[in-house]
């Protein structure tokens, strides 16, 4: 306690200083509450400034600019109505208050009247704003909007700069350049330009340097810098004194060995840090590692040891300093670093591969502004390197950073540990002569240990460096909070006790690297706050998802059970960590509603597979296996047999050619000899109107002639189909639609969440960020995520031995190159590794510090007999990995012996059991469109139309169809997430859906609006609230059988519930009548409904049935026969 209380102490004295007028750099841990101190300094600003203007703060996310306004404008109202706090901290923000409301009386502010005047915004729309000021110095002219996603627009202008190969001049020649070095692998290389055009923001601006013969020397001086700079820290650990040891027993070995140890031949002096020793070192590292990296315990010939007479005093003197050298921390990773470093020098064919690269990146970005311009539209990258543009720099800063310079006295940043180069960069300018006591001040707040958004070019680093540094000329006094105010002692003092030995020791910013801070919990004691570690031990047949998936399932039933009113969180690396938890409550606990944020995949539900299929099918004739799965799929149900007789025997000709020989579809079935035949009509009109449609019109109209919407499982899908069929739109409008393009961008449509499940959350850790729950589930610790991709040129800014900050740039491998030696590419990617793997460090405390109560570690571990635990270390890149020495592995080893193998509890898997069932529309349910082509079909205008009187549909059928099937949807998802706006919403995809039943384009808009009208006086009348409410018992479309004499049958129950003590069951009926005839229509139902009632005869409760009609909203209630009467609410 006395520690925890001088911690509170701390905290409180830098809460404190954070509230002076000068400029800080805070540090705040997950919990600090750094959101109120952020409020409490923007109202103290407030009070002392001319004008509000002049106080800007900045935040990453709109969500959280709107929390901050909201809360400053929040405390104000209160401050204004004298609503008294009882809380310490609540009463300093309420005193601060009230002196800006004294100070905006007496400046005429109005500030509740005028909250616009309050300038907190996002960095993106700053950045957008000043582009905005400027339009000329930002070269954008008219302004541009914003592409949330412009991978389409770089895949546009990679594509195009490969392209410029088919032209004449240095252009053509750079490209041709380097596809010859990619070996001519186009795609590859297109791939490569779109990540890089992605975060052009880090080296647009060295590219054009490069062709500077200087540039070379520099690039050559940092990596030397560097590499001396890892040879030092080597060098501190093998001092002279170990060197001295080593050097008599290196040279002998290298004397039996000259081809492997040649640089050891002449050892006879201390190696130094200096490139010039860097192959000694190398060979030194040869010599005492294995191959795995470890220290060698055991010496042969091979390493210059041989097992005779001679050998024998010089091999036990070097497995003595071996065994030595094993007790000296951090000996075998200094010794590691040592293979990794490159030679400094870059030859001139890895430099004229540098310069050609750097030539065709600028070509890229040329030509990615040509893109914008056409599309108009830009990305944010774009946004802020014009926000830099329109601020000019140091030497000639522009009109509107001057006028900046004298409005903004006060910056505030949030979250200032996830900023990249630019943003500081746009800071530094914003900030650009503030001096020291000149009454203008920087006030960034953020937590290092919470940096986590590396692939948004996130540099923990930069927090660091600016930390000791400052920003241009502005120095920051350090601030460091302590109070955790979110988590129980029992959460707190885990995580204390934890993760000082899962970070690293020091802070390193070139390598991203924070040591841990440590927190004091402000919350009492609970005896029921634990912190639990699940092991689930897994063979190495399998890796025991499913086991683990029940182990998650049953800690969530647990907890709602022990506090049902309590949030519980489920938070993984990667969403597919989710598959197949979510899979096992949709067996297991289908009535467990929960919310799933961007988890679901939409790509992986069938119907938007079929659709998928359908695109590729049409896309490419030549593509056999998209072809045999469209005849597969619901709207054709071709059996395999038919298949194989169809296309077995010939793989010369497309699918779409064999379709057309009439001999060869006479082998088939009559049953897929007419499937077939309807399909591959509705397929040549497709053909035929190819180009006359937009293509996201041609497409859905090919899926609604296939009958596409008849093969949904349930009304909720049309949602997926609306979401594929928009992204179409959305491609097609960027001019990048493509099959693969098409199934990249679809694996990223997910389903939308559950309203009603918000207490029980799955999401990325990413997507907790700034939340807290209850209780929190990691499963899948085990699991590791995809490794760094390639990238055709790393560039880094990194700072060497002498201090200085030094720029490295390399080239990609050559495929096929040789040498086994590291280059500088791999250092490169080196560096990149370690700074991904410090980050998972982090990312595995802001999952551990999202929770307030409990938190369980779910993974699994594989058994291994060889093992002396008898468990296989977990992989490297595993969060496991980290937790394993201290707090995972003695739970692991203890669950060891009670493990029951995956494998002998469920036996040989059935191969069969991996057919899927063949699901197909029936003959009954096949659309007008396989049925018989109508001859008003036809592609023509912007759509494909079906003439009614054709169709021989009841249009009142389907529409009552539609409204079963909406009650449905609002009786499950509760009224409240329902609305008459919503229904609007909706229309398109009825008329759609009408459209598929084979109805005319115009009816498809009465029956619509008549849907809709019948829903929104639903919802809008008592008797229809009262229907749909949330009751005891309550079912909508609920499916019964009955036995009666031997003979089964099913019965469709629309609404049945429990209310006044009595089982109710509803029919609903969507007719067009007056209303003083509705009674003697629901008489002409009674028949209907005493079947269902007959299924309840053994009911203790009293029975109630009733007619329900949507269009009129009125309730009938069927008495005795004959008493049929209105039900008013």
């Amino acid at each position: 306690m006395p520690v925890v209380n001088d911690r509170l102490e701390e905290d409180s004295i830098a809460r404190r200083r954070a509230l002076e007028i000068a400029s800080f750099i805070v540090e705040a841990p997950a919990g600090a509450g750094k959101t109120e101190l952020l409020t409490q300094r923007y109202l103290r600003l407030l009070a002392v400034v001319e004008h509000p203007e002049e106080v800007l703060a900045l935040t990453f996310t709109n969500k959280a600019a709107t929390e901050m306004r909201d809360r400053i404008l929040g405390s104000l109202e209160r401050a204004a109505s004298g609503e008294t706090p009882e809380q310490a901290h609540k009463q300093l923000t309420f005193d601060l208050a009230q002196q800006v409301l004294a100070h905006d009386a007496a400046r005429g502010w109005r500030l509740l009247g005028h909250p616009g005047r309050l300038r907190i915004t996002t960095l993106d729309a700053l950045c957008a704003s000043l582009a905005r000021q400027m339009p000329y110095l930002s070269r954008f002219g008219s302004q541009p909007g914003v592409s949330e996603d412009a991978e389409a627009h770089y895949a546009t202008a990679a594509r195009r700069t490969l392209e410029m190969v088919e032209s004449e001049g240095d252009d053509a020649a750079v490209v041709a350049e380097a596809l010859a070095f990619m070996d001519n692998n186009a795609g590859r290389l297109e791939k490569l330009l779109i990540a890089m055009l992605g975060r052009r923001d880090q080296w647009l601006h060295h590219a054009s340097r490069i062709e500077s013969g200087a540039m070379k020397a520099e690039v050559e001086a940092g990596f030397a810098a560097l590499v001396e700079r890892d040879l030092a820290q080597v060098a501190s650990l093998l001092d002279a004194g170990w060197q001295a040891r080593l050097m008599p027993l290196a040279r002998y070995a290298a004397g039996n060995v000259p081809d492997v140890l040649p640089a050891l031949l002449d050892w006879d002096r201390p190696l130094e840090s200096g490139i010039a020793d860097l192959a000694q070192w190398r060979s030194l590292a040869d010599l005492l590692l294995t191959g795995t990296g470890t220290l060698r315990k055991a010496l042969n010939k091979n390493i210059g040891f041989p097992a005779d007479k001679e050998a024998k005093p010089f091999k036990e003197a070097m497995v003595e300093l071996l065994a030595d050298l094993a007790g000296l921390p951090g000996i075998e990773a200094a010794l590691g670093v040592l293979g990794q470093l490159p030679q400094p020098e870059l030859s001139a064919a890895e430099w004229a591969t540098v310069e050609c690269f750097s030539r065709l990146l600028r070509l890229a970005a040329g030509q990615l502004w040509l893109a914008f311009q056409e599309i108009g539209e830009v990305d944010f990258i774009e946004i802020a390197a014009r926000a830099g543009l329109a601020l000019g720099d140091d030497e000639a800063p522009t009109d509107l950073a001057q006028a900046l310079d004298y409005r903004i006295r006060h910056l505030l940043v949030d979250e200032f540990q996830d900023t990249s180069p630019s943003q500081v960069g746009l800071i530094e300018k914003l900030t650009r002569g503030w001096m020291p006591g000149d009454g203008r001040t920087l006030f960034v707040v953020g937590d290092p240990m919470q940096s986590i958004y590396r692939f948004r070019k996130a540099d923990v680093g930069l927090f660091l460096r600016v930390r000791e540094r400052g920003i241009g000329d502005i120095k920051l006094d350090h601030l460091r909070l302590f109070r955790n105010n979110r988590s129980y002692p029992g959460i707190v003092d885990w995580v204390n006790r934890a993760f000082p030995s899962i970070f690293p020791a020091a802070d390193s910013p070139e390598a991203g690297a924070v040591r841990y801070a440590e927190s004091a919990a402000t919350r009492p004691a609970r005896s029921d706050s634990v912190v639990r570690v699940h092991p689930v031990i897994g063979t190495a047949a399998g890796d025991a998802a499913a086991e683990e998936a029940r182990c998650v399932l049953q800690i969530i039933l647990q907890a709602r059970q022990a506090a049902p009113d309590e949030s519980i969180a489920v938070l993984v690396r990667a969403r597919s960590h989710l598959d197949a938890l979510v899979a096992e409550i949709r067996r297991s606990a289908p009535d467990l509603r929960f919310q799933a944020v961007d988890i679901e995949g939409l790509d992986g539900r069938q119907h938007v597979q079929d659709l998928l299929t359908l695109f590729r099918a049409l896309a490419h004739r030549a593509d056999r296996v998209h072809w045999l799965a469209l005849l597969r799929a619901p709207w054709c149900g071709l059996q395999l047999a038919d298949l194989h007789a169809l296309a077995a025997d010939d793989k010369t000709q497309t699918i779409w050619q064999l379709m057309q020989d009439e001999a060869r579809l006479g082998r088939l079935s009559a049953d897929g000899r007419q499937r077939l035949t309807q399909v591959r009509e509705v397929l040549r009109l497709a053909f035929a109107g190819r180009d006359r449609q937009h293509p996201r019109r041609w497409l859905e109209g090919v899926w609604l002639m296939l009958g596409g919407p008849r093969c949904l499982e349930a009304p909720e899908a049309l949602h997926d189909v609306e979401a594929f069929f928009g992204l179409v739109d959305r491609l097609a409008a960027s001019r990048n639609l493509d099959a693969e393009t098409l199934a990249e961008h679809a694996a990223e449509l997910f389903a939308p969440s559950d309203p009603r499940g918000d207490r029980v959350q799955m999401m990325t850790v990413h997507k907790s960020k700034g939340l807290e729950f209850d209780t929190v589930i990691l499963p899948g610790l085990h699991r590791e995520t995809g490794g760094n991709e390639s990238s055709l040129l790393l560039w880094d800014e990194v700072a060497g031995a002498d201090g200085e900050e030094h720029l490295l740039v390399a080239p990609i491998r050559q495929k096929g190159a040789g040498g086994s030696d590291a280059t500088a590419y791999d250092y490169l990617k080196k560096l990149e590794a370690e700074r991904a793997a410090h980050e998972d460090e982090r990312l595995l405390y802001v999952a551990a510090t999202r929770a307030i109560r409990n938190l369980h570690l779910v993974g699994v571990a594989v058994a291994d007999d060889k093992k002396d635990d008898g468990l296989k270390p977990p992989a490297a890149g595993s969060l496991l990995k980290l937790l394993w020495p201290g707090v995972a592995q003695p739970v692991f080893g203890a669950a060891l012996g009670e493990r029951v193998a995956t494998a002998e509890m469920t036996g040989r898997i059935d191969p069969a059991a991996f057919v899927p069932p063949l699901v197909r529309l029936g003959e009954v349910a096949l659309p007008v469109g396989l049925r018989e082509i109508p001859g008003g079909l036809r592609p023509a205008g912007n759509a494909l139309e079906l003439d009614a009187e054709e169709t021989g549909l009841s249009l009142e059928a389907s529409v009552g169809t539609l409204v079963h099937r909406c009650l449905e949807l609002i009786a499950g998802q509760g009224l409240a997430v329902w609305s008459v706006e919503r229904l609007a919403s909706l229309l398109p995809g009825w008329r759609r859906w009408l459209v598929a039943q084979g109805h005319a384009p115009a009816d498809a808009e009465n029956g619509a609006e008549e849907a809709r009208r019948a829903l929104a006086v639903t919802l809008e009348s008592p008797t229809g609230r009262w229907l749909l409410a949330e009751h005891t018992e309550g079912a909508a479309e609920q499916a019964w059988s009955s036995n009666e004499g031997g003979v089964t049958q099913n019965h469709i129950i629309d609404r049945i519930f429990v209310a006044e003590g009595c089982r109710w069951i509803v029919d609903y009926k969507t007719v067009r009548v007056a209303a003083d005839e509705l009674p003697q229509r629901a008489e002409g139902f009674r028949p209907q409904l005493e079947r269902y009632a007959r299924l309840f005869r053994d009911d203790a409760l009293p029975l109630r049935m009733a007619v329900y009609f949507p269009l009129q909203g009125v309730l009938v209630e069927l008495g005795q026969p004959g008493t049929a009467s209105v039900r008013d609410m």
